[in-house]
């Protein structure tokens, strides 16, 4: 029996004799160090990531490890915390870049000392523009601008903010200027898009760039926590009218508090660190279906977790991040590249007029045949399809990365879709037979502290209900 062989065994005894539910890491804290800078969706906890490494070291070293879908960057800073010495991360969406970028990047300078500048500097910015802000709301009601109006509304607060607060500032000789934000009065009460500005400019003004990326995060993270969204859900839905009405968000407590909680968070990174030299992080933006800033045959081991299917159905990363860029990212990003994030994402092309299956599985086959029973399904079993074939590109790409024996690990959920269940993890397996992967093993998991319900009606009918996901599945190759 070859080396490689020997060591599939003593990982498959390992992970086989882990205790019941070792992998669903109920009660541990999943906030430490950097990880929970920033809120984003469908985040891997660190603790998969970290036991993956722990356990696969054991028996070979991994120098090289790549996530072709970094998300916020979980899995890169605990290769780094590995030893691993090339960290490879991807992901198309620039949240996601910039949060991984952040969190990733260790800050040397007086930390403490930078936030008591920055907040010095602040209250120093509102005395400042204290006299605008104070009339702001007034000047509103004064004028008869509706802040709670639809987003189409073309005649009022909505889609006229920024000239409306411009005009304000201008008739006060304020040398403040709002940015033209798509709809940002419909996500925004003015006072709070006024506030935002200030503390934007001022971060803007960091001459150390790792520095100021840093207090940008925070930022992007405060113009979320004080949107007029319901917070808690992924896709962007608006307060009630009257909350909207009543709301007067703290941004400048919200925006210190969060800097200042990350900065514990950076500093807690840093001692852990301090012991070890920590590897080069390389970070991308681009087609996962390619991965060309990858070299070949130079990865050891992948983990992962890919979405669970195509975002307009399931979670949709874009609309997370859509206000958040639109606030950090105004001057670099325009408004079309934010919104067409989703479109660009896994299972983003559709084929609504049908499609000829050439995927090598049989049970992809099999579930797109129940889906298409009715035929009036045929555009929703398309972004089935869609998405599956996006997969397959990516686990090429990844493989081809990938040198002779590097482990790879596919965090996955199997989803439902017109009352089919879509088995993702044995797709992943009979595509990955396909492309000289060996299957090891697959290991479950149970989902906690879900944000989605644990019921839903993907039907739409009235009283119908269906469980939504609640395990994930770790699909474990190796490249033969």
């Amino acid at each position: 029996m070859d080396e490689a062989r020997i060591i599939d065994k003593e990982l498959i005894e390992e992970f086989s004799n882990l205790p019941e539910g070792f992998w669903d890491f109920k009660n541990d804290d999943t906030k430490e160090l950097t990880h929970s800078i920033h809120n984003y969706p469908a985040v891997m906890v660190y603790p998969i990531s970290r036991n993956i490494l722990k356990i696969v070291n054991k028996y070979r070293s991994s120098s090289s490890l790549l996530d072709p879908f970094m998300g916020s960057g979980t899995v890169l800073l605990e290769g780094l915390l590995a030893g691993c010495t090339e960290v490879y991360g991807n992901d198309l969406n620039p949240l996601a870049y910039k949060i991984s970028k952040a969190k990733t990047t260790p800050l040397h300078c007086d930390l403490d000392k930078a936030f008591n500048d920055f907040a010095n500097k602040l209250d120093q910015k509102y005395d400042l523009y204290s006299v605008v802000l104070a009339g702001i709301d007034d000047y509103i009601f004064e004028n008869n601008y509706d802040i709670t109006a639809k987003i189409n509304d073309k005649t009022n607060w909505g889609a006229n903010a920024s000239s409306i607060l411009n005009a304000y500032l201008s008739a006060h000789n304020s040398d403040l200027i709002i940015p033209e934000i798509q709809s940002v009065g419909f996500w925004f009460v003015p006072r709070c898009i006024l506030e935002l500005q200030i503390i934007r400019n001022l971060i803007c003004e960091i001459a150390d760039t790792d520095l100021q990326d840093y207090f940008m995060i925070a930022f992007s993270e405060t113009t979320r926590l004080v949107s007029n969204r319901r917070n808690g859900e992924f896709k962007m839905y608006r307060m009630t009218p009257e909350k909207v009405a009543a709301y007067k968000p703290d941004v400048r407590s919200t925006y210190l508090n969060t800097l200042s909680s990350n900065i514990c968070k950076m500093k807690a990174f840093i001692k852990r660190a301090e012991d070890r030299v920590l590897g080069s992080v390389h970070l991308s933006r681009e087609d996962s279906r390619l991965l060309s800033s990858v070299p070949d045959q130079s990865i050891d081991i992948v983990i992962t977790s890919p979405p669970y299917g195509d975002s307009r159905t399931t979670v949709a990363y874009g609309q997370f991040s859509r206000v958040s860029l639109q606030w950090c990212d105004y001057d670099t990003l325009s408004y079309k590249e934010i919104i067409d994030i989703d479109k660009n994402l896994m299972g983003g092309t559709p084929f609504k007029k049908g499609f000829a299956n050439c995927l090598p599985s049989a049970t992809l086959d099999h579930a797109l045949s129940e889906i298409l029973k009715p035929s009036e399904n045929l555009e929703r079993a398309g972004d089935v399809f869609s998405f599956y074939k996006d997969l397959n590109d990516v686990l090429k790409a990844v493989t081809k990365k990938c040198r002779t024996n590097a482990y790879q690990f596919w965090v996955v959920g199997n989803r439902t879709v017109k009352e089919v269940s879509l088995k993702t993890d044995q797709i992943l397996v009979e595509l990955g037979r396909n492309l000289g992967l060996k299957h090891i093993m697959t290991m479950r998991r149970a989902i906690s502290n879900k944000v989605m319900p644990s019921l839903n009606s993907p039907t739409n009918v009235s009283g119908k209900k269906a469980k939504t996901m609640c395990k994930e599945l770790i699909v474990v190759f190796r490249k033969e």
